[in-house]
């Protein structure tokens, strides 16, 4: 893959937890009934969401780990970290916007989602290294982040 391809993928790719985080902050400063109503399910969609929402933040600072390198055990709890921070920042956010709530009820659905997509990295990437998203990942590693000795060429 050439140099400036390889450059802007992961570029790309570190700034995609960012630029999610921002996503998350606009929809939570938005009244509850203003996004989209999805009638009858609504409430329970847009709870369940809370589980995906904050699975997808965490997955994609993994992303953005593996275009740095390879991910070890301190760059996943640095994920999981972040992720958690960000859903009390998330909460404490809707706490002062009207018709929202900050919940804690909320807060742990957050950390369910994180807590499970935490779980499945650590199958497919740490334990069982040999499963086909495992080996994609890592894959993704190999094509996206730059070696230390392409730092020291400059290629």
């Amino acid at each position: 893959m050439p140099t400036i391809i390889r450059s802007l993928l992961r570029w790309l790719t570190m700034a995609l937890p960012v630029l999610y985080m921002g996503f998350i902050w606009y929809l939570s400063g938005q009244p509850s009934n203003s996004v989209v109503d999805l009638g009858v399910h609504d409430s329970l969609i847009k709870e369940s969401l809370h589980l995906v929402e904050f699975a997808i933040l965490y997955c994609l600072l993994i992303l953005a780990i593996l275009a740095r390198g390879k991910l070890t055990a301190r760059g996943n709890i640095l994920a999981v970290g972040i992720s958690v921070a960000y859903a009390f920042i998330d909460e404490f956010h809707q706490f002062f916007i009207p018709s929202r709530s900050a919940t804690l009820i909320d807060i742990v659905k957050d950390l369910i989602g994180i807590a499970i997509a935490w779980y499945f990295v650590r199958q497919v990437y740490f334990k069982n290294t040999d499963s086909r998203i495992g080996q994609l990942l890592k894959g993704f590693t190999d094509k996206v982040a730059r070696k230390d000795e392409e730092y020291k060429t400059g290629r």
